[in-house]
This record gives structure tokens, C-alpha cells and sequence, in this order.
């Protein structure tokens, strides 16, 4: 049988310790060739556009795919994952929750293993609705001293920053980026700016930055000077940074940056490649963490002993 997994469902089984987790283990065994993740590709209509990733995992042997269809209605999601010992599809689950958390946990992986310092400051540029997990996911693996927001709306970030101090982090929001990662030595960028708003200057004291916020050739929130400044720059998957991470994709057409210099994040965590002085993680979002996250929350629900849906596809 196959178990049907809501939102809601998915929202009561995940927690961020756990998802930060699964997304460590499977960077790692990519970087060690036991786990394979396929780029993101997409099909255009008329006024949509569908979106399909997938990736196979042997050393949990389990394998699926995340569609998403994005169109004047919003964007929804769903992922399909299978047991590949015998091809049985495990499950069907809603996708949203579980995509903001597994962006917050690759950027709390990166953090832990590219800044590699027990705590900091953080500044954490964008309020939406991905915001909060990226404070999740950097929480669960250093000591943050506090979080510094900025977004463009006022109303957006005050009011997020309240949240976070809700949630017992110390938060303070402010009216422009350059005054946000002042004493910041880790930053966090999760907008839908279509245009760079990081610069050099502003990134001078900076340790580490998560870049997060687009998968988009066209758009970039980080300037391909200020790009060009960083000693290691890490990228989720290299193939898919070609085609999809405007950051990116803008540096290297400028000569700021070459591909030749990028790291994927699982060579690093097989201790493959190391990360030096001062860093920068890209993150587009790629099916392996999907997969991966899927996979633990399958589990936890069958061992919750929890009443879910099920189906029979045969």
C-alpha cells in the first residue's frame, strides 16, 4: 500500500534537527557516489509551468521524484517515493513544508561545515515564507548570538522579526541590508529580488553567506564582484548551477568567477575538497534533499503508528 501524506501530515511529522540530518547524510554520500541526483528540467504551457526532479538514494534504498506546477493560481508540489529493493511506490506526500525545510537544513549543512564555528551573527535578508526555516535550519547546528532582518517591506520584516523573538531567538530588524550584516559573520539571502542587492562592500566582514533565494538564470542576489571575493564557493549540484543559478551564471560571464572553481557541497563533506578562508554557499534546491527528507518522514510515520490514508495503485 501506498501512504498518502498530507500537509498537515507532513507539518506534524517534521522537525528540523531530523531533516538537517538526512540532508548531512545524503551530501555526504553523494560526495562518496551512493546517492545519484538528476537536474531539475521543466515544461512550459501557456500560462504554467511544470517543474520535475528526482534522484535515487541506494544507501537508504529509496528513490523519487518532487513535481511542482507553478501557475496564476500559486505553486504546488508533491513527491512521489518508492522503495527501489522492490519498485513499490511508499508514498505520496505534499511537498511545500518539506521543500522550506530541506532549503533551511542545506543552508544549516553548508554553515556547519563551510563557516565550521560553534556561533555568530546572523543576517538574515528576506521575510518570506522560506525565512523562517533558514533561522531553523542555522540554529540547529551553531549557537546564533542573534538575527539581524532586513527585507524591502517594513511591515514584513518587523513583523518576522517579532516572530523570531516569539520563538526565543534574540531579532532585530533593520532598514537596509548594508546596516543588517554589520557585525554579521554569517549571512543568509532568501528573496525574489530579480536584481543583485549584495555588494562587495557590504560583504567586506563576512564570513560565510548562504545564497537561497532564486533558481533562476535571470535573477541574482549577490553582485558577481562581491561573488568574486569569496575564497570557496559551493553549489548543491554543479550541472543544474550551469543552467539554473543566475548568481552564478552573471559572475562567471563577467570573469569575476569560473566554473572550474566551484565545489559541490557533498565533495566537501566526504572530505574530498575543503573549505577555505571565506565562504559561499549557492543553494537552488536539488532532488537528493527531497528525497532524502522524504524517505525519514515515511519512516517516522509508519513507526508513529499513526492512521494515514493509503492506496492501493496496482
Amino acid at each position: 500500500m501506498t501512504l498518502i501524506l498530507s500537509e498537515r501530515d507532513v507539518e506534524s511529522l517534521i522537525d528540523m534537527r531530523e531533516v538537517v540530518a538526512s540532508v548531512e547524510e545524503a551530501f555526504r554520500r553523494e560526495g562518496v557516489g551512493d546517492a545519484h541526483n538528476s537536474t531539475r528540467t521543466r515544461s512550459g504551457g501557456n500560462a504554467s509551468v511544470l517543474n520535475v526532479m528526482h534522484a535515487n538514494l541506494p544507501y537508504l534504498g529509496r528513490g523519487g521524484l518532487k513535481a511542482y506546477v507553478s501557475s496564476k493560481e500559486g505553486t504546488r508540489f508533491a513527491i512521489l517515493l518508492f522503495d527501489t529493493s522492490d519498485s513499490r511506490p511508499l508514498a505520496i506526500m505534499g511537498a511545500d513544508i518539506l521543500g522550506r525545510y530541506r532549503t533551511g537544513a542545506a543552508s544549516g549543512v553548508a554553515t556547519k561545515h563551510m563557516y565550521g564555528r560553534p556561533s555568530g551573527t546572523v543576517a538574515l535578508l528576506g521575510s518570506g515564507k522560506q525565512a523562517l526555516t533558514q533561522a531553523l535550519g542555522l540554529n540547529s547546528v551553531m549557537s546564533v548570538d542573534e538575527f539581524r532582518v532586513w527585507s524591502p517591506n517594513s511591515a514584513h520584516r518587523n513583523g518576522f522579526s517579532r516572530l523570531l523573538e516569539e520563538k526565543g531567538f534574540r531579532s532585530a530588524a533593520f532598514d537596509s541590508p548594508e546596516v543588517a550584516l554589520r557585525g554579521a559573520q554569517v549571512a543568509c539571502a532568501i528573496t525574489s529580488s530579480r536584481e543583485p542587492f549584495l555588494t562587495d562592500w557590504m560583504l567586506t566582514h563576512v564570513s560565510h553567506v548562504n545564497i537561497c533565494g532564486s533558481n533562476d538564470p535571470d535573477r541574482a542576489e549577490i553582485t558577481a564582484s562581491a561573488l568574486g571575493t569569496f575564497d570557496t564557493v559551493a553549489v548543491d549540484d554543479l550541472a543544474q548551477a550551469k543552467v539554473e543559478y543566475g548568481d552564478l551564471i552573471h559572475a562567471v560571464r563577467s570573469g569575476t568567477f569560473a566554473w572550474e572553481s566551484a565545489i559541490e557541497l557533498g565533495q566537501i563533506l566526504a572530505a574530498k575538497r575543503a573549505a577555505k578562508g571565506r565562504t559561499l554557499f549557492k543553494s537552488g534546491g536539488v532532488a537528493l534533499e527531497d528525497v532524502a527528507v522524504a524517505s525519514m518522514l515515511y519512516d517516522k510515520a509508519v513507526m508513529s503508528g499513526g492512521r494515514y490514508p493509503d492506496v492501493e495503485l496496482r
